[in-house]
């Protein structure tokens, strides 16, 4: 009996160990890596408007490099924090920002609903949000006297399938038009069975619920980036950490195939030392980030 007992006892230290592992490394993933993306932001750096309103009490971030030129069309590199749907802020995208700004970009980090207290909020709605932003983002920018002509949404993990999910669906109908985008550790397919630790973090019972919470619809097609990729869609940018005890295997091939059998460009980076919080390799994830200033430049100066 003492025996049964203490097995339980362990069995259950090891559950709640790992959920607040699990829960800790989703909250990294949505703030790395802050020492490659550090700067030193001022005045001579660029001009900050912070809590900018834009739906239902939503708000965003808005971040102007100085010395941009108004002739000249200018690009935005839209952040879309993390936190497994139920937590995280926009306050998450600053380090990410005040970098693309750093860069010459302008960029913009919001808030959108999130599924926590009780509160059912689908991705769907998060869609809605994220290209109701867009718009006022747009909208913005040509007061301030910049017109934005082309823009990439990114996202890290939670974020990252938003971002996936908005360049997949929105491509046509965005006010900005989306050049490509960029994800780090994403989901990227909501079959249930693949997401038991999900429907554990956010108290799921069932596979039913699980849909019911995520999506407007009775199966998982509208909200799993995997299954929105056609042959149309734009250039995906991604990294994965090989170690990553948050996101199944699957989910990254998964995607792989869909981008392949629909011929869209893509570039893979394996971090093969790195869990979900993506620190195990920080020079491939610098190698990354630089990768994705390319991308800005190569696809943000295309003829289209």
């Amino acid at each position: 009996m003492l025996k049964r007992t203490f097995v339980m006892l362990m069995c259950f230290l090891f559950a709640v160990v790992f959920l607040l592992s699990a829960l800790l490394s989703i909250q990294y993933a949505g703030n790395a890596p802050m020492r490659l993306l550090a700067v030193n932001w001022n005045e001579d750096t660029g001009s900050i408007y912070r809590d900018l309103p834009y739906e239902d009490g939503l708000h965003y971030d808005l971040y102007i490099p100085a010395g941009l030129k108004q002739s000249e069309p200018q690009h935005l590199l839209l952040y879309i924090h993390g936190g497994s749907f139920n937590s995280g802020t926009k306050e998450d995208g600053d380090v990410w920002c005040k970098y693309f700004a750093s860069q010459g970009c302008i960029a913009a980090t919001l808030d959108y609903s999130l599924q926590k207290k009780g509160r059912f909020a689908t991705l769907q709605q998060m869609n809605h949000e994220i290209a109701s932003c867009v718009s006022v983002i747009s909208q913005y920018c040509s007061e301030l006297g910049y017109v934005l002509d082309g823009m990439a949404p990114i996202g890290v993990s939670a974020g990252g399938t938003l971002a996936m999910n908005y360049a997949y669906t929105s491509a046509e109908t965005s006010a900005i038009p989306i050049r490509f985008v960029c994800q780090l550790a994403a989901p990227t397919d909501f079959e249930p069975t693949d997401w038991p630790l999900l429907m554990q973090i956010n108290g799921i019972k069932n596979h039913e619920e699980f849909i019911r919470a995520m999506s407007e619809s009775s199966t998982a097609d509208d909200i799993s980036p995997a299954r929105l990729v056609t042959h149309t869609s734009v250039p995906t940018l991604m990294a994965y950490g090989l170690r990553d005890h948050i996101i199944p295997a699957n989910q990254q091939e998964k995607l792989l195939l869909a981008l392949q059998e629909n011929n869209i460009v893509y570039e893979y980076h394996a971090l093969p030392n790195s869990n979900h919080g993506l620190y195990g390799d920080l020079d491939l994830l610098e190698i990354f980030m630089n990768r994705l200033m390319v991308w800005s430049d190569m696809y943000f100066h295309a003829e289209y």
